[in-house]
């Protein structure tokens, strides 16, 4: 099988190979994503799932002649098997190496860069008026799942393209999932009689339901709607985590996004989980929340798997919501409950949370409502890259009036401070990051709720520097004053509004350090700034975060490292202030 692989490395070359090929082109594209997977991770079940697909695309239309979106990007290994990268594909979520998602700059055959979903049609229609508006020629394909049915933008992009009359073309790739199994009404009529009706109500020529692992039904689908010269929406039905026997077993996400594993004896052994994540601490302490106040509920846009919330929702069905791919309307709903005298907690990945920020705003902060947004994913990502990185939320959430900002050094701080939270008359923040919980050590100190103001983590006698950090970055900076008897650290805990007499405190040696997992740009730093230049204080100020760039995918503990944002770092940057220079 591998052999067919080996005789394909572009597009041309996949229209070239007899028919009877096919099928074993298809055999060497599983086998070949299944090796990638199980020696990275990734996204192995959607991309198993959409093979056929990808290879009957390629047999039909000529990228980059012909522009090829796929929603997200999850399912496109197989298209980056066939465009150039298969010698390079080992590197695939490395740093330095594949992209994780879809990028232009990696291959002329990724028409659009995309790491988030329900993007693909709105994105694809303006590449098609773009080339009529400018005399190019070429079809244009969008590839979306049918979870990106769940969120709003793929309605908005519908309802434009099938007014345009403009001859875009839209394949559903249909497997009933997204990370798990898909909610709401749109996905449940895709399955039914319905939905020929639903997209030529739309104005789109229907073609399907086409099983999506059969080439020919799907080559002779394809075909015909290149031929029309109106909308048309070819709807294949497909499986998740086809050809891997442990993705099609499992109901739950088909094998969404699986770390390295390996085949013993006919077995699928996996790499051992180890410590228990932010997210699962996260869960533990929303469940006993839920528990104690029957007006508790939480609500994901389809996160259950990634922020934990499986078996909260198995024991609380009806107060834990997935509301599908939809922030927007995950946000709004919770100001709905939080307006009907619930206490709503939005669980939510930082790089996500950005695609609702009108909601946030208008929605809950300006009628002031108690919504808690548990900001999973805050800092730095790692494997998913440049789309998932928690970069932002501080620096966009804190101009926001009446909202406070929480961070957690440890796993032990997030029931407190969601205690807080929950007890608050407004809204309320708690941004956590991805990774396992650290080990508490003996200098930090714990307490119960409610929970104000920062905290130290150590204070010395006579300052002459003060390290001030948010979130776990505090353990960082007490290893990095271990042999610094006169260096301070401070635990701002709130990212806003600040402790305003502690921070003080700390400008008094007059040497301030401050580090955060996020963008400098807005971030704890600047209100640190601004609060001295309010009060007319002048200390000596280091910033450290994450730069003015999008950073790329890669492990997060060495790309920590890079910006100066471990012990080492933080104790060059201290010194440097001083004007000591290196140990």
């Amino acid at each position: 099988m591998a052999d067919v692989l080996s005789g394909v490395s572009s597009p041309a070359e996949v229209r070239a190979l007899p028919e009877d090929a096919l099928p074993g082109l298809c055999e060497a594209l599983r086998e070949a994503i299944i090796t990638l997977c199980g020696r990275v991770g990734g996204h192995l079940g959607a991309s198993l799932g959409a093979v056929e697909l990808v290879v009957a695309l390629h047999r039909v239309f000529h990228t980059p002649q012909d522009a090829l979106l796929f929603d997200v990007g999850h399912q496109a290994y197989a298209h980056k098997l066939l465009t150039g990268r298969r010698d390079r594909i080992h590197t695939l979520r490395q740093a330095g190496g594949i992209a994780p998602f879809l990028d232009p700059r990696e291959s002329p055959h990724d028409a659009l860069a995309a790491g988030h979903a329900c993007t693909a049609i709105s994105a694809a229609l303006g590449v098609l008026a773009g080339r009529r508006q400018l005399g190019h020629r070429g079809h244009v394909v969008a590839v979306v799942g049918d979870g990106a049915l769940t969120g709003g933008l793929s309605f908005e992009g519908l309802n434009n393209a099938g007014g345009s009359h403009l001859p875009l073309v839209v394949v559903v790739n249909d497997n009933q999932m997204s990370i798990s199994a898909n909610v709401g009404a749109i996905p449940a009529l895709l399955r039914t009689r319905n939905a020929r009706a639903f997209f030529e109500s739309l104005g789109f020529t229907y073609l399907g339901p086409v099983d999506g692992h059969d080439l020919d039904a799907l080559t002779h689908a394809l075909r015909e709607a290149k031929a029309s010269g109106r909308p048309v929406v070819v709807h294949a039905l497909t499986k998740k985590g086809r050809g891997f026997p442990p993705a099609e077993a499992d109901e739950q996400t088909r094998g969404h996004a699986m770390g390295p594993y390996e085949w013993r004896a006919g077995k699928l052994v996996r790499s051992r989980g180890g410590l228990p994540t932010f997210s699962e601490a996260f869960a533990t302490v929303l469940g006993e929340a839920l528990e104690k106040d029957p007006r508790v509920v939480a609500v994901t846009p389809a996160m259950l798997e990634g922020s934990a919330l499986t078996g909260l929702k198995a024991r609380f069905p009806d107060r834990v919501h997935d509301v599908g791919i939809a922030e927007q309307h995950a946000v709004t709903f919770c100001a709905g409950l939080a307006a009907a005298g619930a206490r709503p907690v939005c669980v939510v990945y930082s790089t996500f949370l950005q695609r609702a920020y009108d909601q946030v705003v208008h929605d809950v902060c300006l009628p002031g409502l108690p919504v808690v947004f548990a900001v999973d994913r805050a800092g730095l990502v790692g494997a998913d890259g440049a789309t998932h990185q928690g970069a932002y939320d501080v620096s966009f959430l804190r101009p926001l009036p009446g909202l406070t900002q929480w961070a957690p050094v440890v796993g032990e701080d997030l029931a407190p401070m969601l205690t807080t939270a929950l007890q608050a008359s407004g809204p309320s923040v708690l941004r956590f990051p991805r990774g396992t919980l650290p080990a508490v050590p003996p200098e930090l100190l714990v307490g119960d709720a409610p929970v104000s103001g920062a905290r130290w983590l150590k204070r010395a006698q006579a300052p002459r520097l003060t390290l001030v950090t948010l979130g776990p970055l505090g353990l960082a900076a007490l290893e990095a004053v271990r042999d610094e008897p006169d260096w301070s650290v401070l635990d701002a805990r709130r990212a806003w509004p600040l402790d305003e007499a502690a921070l003080l405190e700390a400008a008094a040696c007059g040497q301030v350090v401050v580090a955060e997992e996020g963008t400098t740009r807005g971030g704890l730093g600047s209100a640190v700034l601004e609060l001295y230049a309010a009060v007319g204080v002048h200390p000596r100020v280091k910033l450290l975060g994450m730069p003015d760039v999008f950073l790329p995918h890669g492990d997060a503990r060495v790309q920590r490292a890079e910006l100066g944002l471990d012990a080492v770092g933080l104790r060059r940057a201290g010194r440097g202030l001083l004007g000591e220079g290196a140990p």
